[in-house]
């Protein structure tokens, strides 16, 4: 149990540490790559914070969403992932099977974060395509993370049933994360010539067959919290083609307003089924297997006492 104990609370260092990493370690090539760009004459607008290879190859990628897209997501990814990574390690959670089960996902996935970081710092081509392949072998590790702490297969109580959910975020994301990076490597190496008029229904209908494919995923995984993502992905991508892109845009905004449909439907019942079984909480857990330590006392008490079996006196 000590061991379990230590590698819980390693991974969650790691995962802190991953997060704080990726978020800074590209300040200073940003920066550097910032003034350049104002320093451009060209007088062309600085519309993502990335580095200046990037942002040439996020122009010719037409389902690339608007910069506020990608801090909105990540913010709200990575502060729901560190509050779930310092829950699983805290004393009270060492015997929780799903977080043992996920522990090997975690590392996993976070040690590619940390790979993801270092390469999406780099200004040039060969670390574009290498950050694209990172997010592909991201991606079945999120999923994953997502099996082993049975989301949309068992029900749980007290705070993990909402922590739970950057991960259905986390994994979400990824797909569409996974779907807009493509274009970015075919067209970093060269694989593929930009042309406006033959791209622009292209990217439309890729757009249409993400969104069918993220809904027939979120319903298999019974996780409607996995379509979320696709409607800032989706919204990011209207409010940057709107105007430069008609048909994707209007592709993507109609998007957006479908799952934002879909998710008024399925986000309040929390699943597109029900689910195949229930963990018990702390008080049904004592009258089933013996006391154990719980933060309702009282209420196990009350529950022990209607367990108990009613003396058939006089009945005779």
């Amino acid at each position: 149990m000590k061991n379990s104990s230590l590698w819980r609370i390693a991974a969650a260092v790691f995962a802190v540490g991953t997060i704080i990493y990726t978020t800074t370690s590209s300040s200073r090539s940003r920066q550097q790559s910032k003034a350049r760009h104002e320093a451009d004459q060209s007088g062309s607008e600085y519309e993502y914070d990335v580095p200046i290879e990037y942002e040439n190859v996020f122009e010719k990628n037409m389902i690339v969403p608007a910069g506020w897209a990608f801090g909105v997501v990540w913010s709200t990814i990575y502060s729901g992932l560190a509050a779930l990574m310092v829950h699983q390690a805290l004393p009270s959670q060492e015997n929780n099977p799903r977080y043992k089960k996920a522990l090997p996902w975690w590392l996993a996935s976070w040690t590619l974060n940390a790979i993801f970081g270092r390469y999406f710092s780099q200004n040039d081509p060969q670390s574009i395509v290498i950050s694209d392949l990172t997010t592909k072998f991201n991606l079945p590790a999120a999923l994953g993370l997502h099996q082993s702490l049975e989301i949309g297969k068992t029900e749980v109580s007290g705070p993990e049933k909402y922590l739970r959910i950057p991960v259905s975020l986390y994994a979400g994301w990824l797909t569409a994360a996974t779907v807009v990076g493509t274009p970015n490597t075919i067209l970093t190496l060269n694989a593929w010539e930009p042309d406006e008029e033959r791209d622009e229904p292209v990217s439309a209908g890729i757009l249409s067959a993400t969104a069918g494919a993220g809904y027939l995923i979120a319903n298999r995984l019974n996780d409607p919290w996995y379509m979320v993502p696709f409607v800032a992905g989706f919204g990011g991508i209207a409010t940057r083609q709107w105007t430069k892109e008609p048909i994707v845009g209007w592709t993507a905004a109609m998007l957006a307003a479908a799952y934002v449909g879909l998710l008024a439907y399925w986000l309040p019942k929390g699943k597109f089924h029900d689910y195949g079984q229930r963990v018990v909480d702390d008080v049904e857990a004592e009258v089933i297997s013996g006391p154990v330590e719980t933060w309702e006392p009282h209420q196990a008490e009350i529950a022990r006492e209607r367990m108990k079996p009613i003396e058939a006196e006089g009945l005779d």
